[in-house]
């Protein structure tokens, strides 16, 4: 997941495959592997929010 973010952030969206995956969970996985900041806020809403046009 790390590499994948920083290596293509305008493509990486944040995701829980709910029911089946924990979607705490993996808001965890995507903050243990960045840091807070604009990274984090791109793949935790930013992107989606800009393929919205939001």
């Amino acid at each position: 997941m790390r590499l994948a973010i920083n290596e293509i952030p305008e493509r990486a969206l944040f995701g829980s495959d709910a029911p089946y995956g924990d979607p705490i969970l993996s808001r965890a996985t995507v903050e243990r592997v960045t840091q807070p900041g604009a990274l984090r806020d791109r793949v935790l809403g930013g992107t989606l929010a800009e393929l919205l046009d939001l």
